[in-house]
């Protein structure tokens, strides 16, 4: 006996397709419009009530569908109807999960591209801010006529080898960064002579280290900034340490006795570009101290190379 129509099964569930095809746009009606336009402007409770609107409405579609194609009775509406609003519920919550990971996800790429731009132009400042007080020192050996000229050009431009090439670096050995500052010292040494008293320590440890590069710097540039035109005796005492997980780095220079300058003002360009590249670059694994007493300024820095 042949099958009639209404026997035929239905290979193709038409309502269950019918379903799923709107469960699938309201999922991304959420993450495009919906997630945007007010969970994003803290319309939150408005935004809640259209996800539920939208789930129940289309909970109804599957029985609305059997009962006006299929000739179902109208009780069918109301076949699996509670499963189909959890079915809705879990999607807009798939779906606003993905909308929330993927905007947290952008916001930290910008945030990153922004943070990279930021540090490239802190680095860019720290070229011209060397030069300016290498260039001081060129100028002072030049006015006194000393034989020390030409040795001093030839230190200043492995100096600036270090700052062309190596400085461009994400990081460099901590024994390049060493070898930079006892190249300077050298160059501040002709400078000034036996005029400045200059000790540099570097105490023996593991210095196999790397860091990004010209971060210990500004700290012994600002103490030559400071502290040679003192009235008396000026001094200059640098100590390096570098240890299993961390690098130290001390120094200290005689200031002018009743100067009225307090710490937080003797810094300039160099260390105030040093405390941002340092919170970019080392955040929460960095101490940066500054102290001054009645005769000497002292500024301590420390970082943390491992977790």
């Amino acid at each position: 006996m042949p099958l009639k129509d209404s026997d035929h099964p239905d290979y193709l569930q038409w309502a269950t397709i019918a379903f799923t095809l709107l469960q699938t746009a309201a999922s991304y009606f959420n993450v495009f419009v919906l997630y945007p336009k007010l969970l994003m402007r803290k319309r939150i409770a408005t935004y809640i009530t259209v996800l539920v609107v939208i789930s129940i409405a289309i909970a109804f579609v599957p029985g609305c569908f059997l009962v006006f194609t299929k000739g179902k009775p109208l009780y069918a509406i109301f076949a699996g109807f509670v499963v189909k609003i959890f079915i809705g519920f879990f999607v807009m919550g798939a779906a606003t999960s993905y909308a929330f990971i993927a905007d947290v996800i952008r916001n930290q790429r910008l945030q990153q591209e922004s943070l990279s731009m930021e540090l490239s132009f802190l680095r860019s400042q720290v070229s011209p801010h060397f030069m300016f007080n290498a260039l001081n020192s060129m100028v002072s050996l030049a006015r006194k006529k000393s034989d020390l000229l030409e040795p001093a050009l030839l230190k200043m431009s492995n100096l600036m080898h270090y700052m062309l090439y190596d400085s461009d670096e994400e990081k460099v050995s901590l024994q390049k960064e060493v070898e930079y500052i006892r190249s300077y010292i050298d160059l501040q040494t002709m400078r000034f002579g036996d005029t400045v008293k200059i000790l540099f320590m570097v105490q023996p440890g593991n210095y196999s280290h790397c860091i990004e590069p010209m971060l210990l710097i500004p700290l012994i540039e600002n103490a030559f900034k400071h502290g040679v035109n003192v009235a008396e005796e000026p001094e200059i005492n640098i100590k390096l340490s570098a240890g299993e997980k961390e690098v130290s780095l001390w120094v200290a220079n005689k200031t002018i006795h009743n100067t009225a300058q307090s710490a937080d003002k003797i810094r300039g360009i160099g260390l105030t570009n040093l405390e941002r590249r340092l919170k970019i670059l080392y955040p929460g694994k960095h101490q940066l101290t500054a102290q001054k007493n009645e005769h000497w300024f002292h500024a301590s820095l420390k970082i943390y190379t491992h977790d």
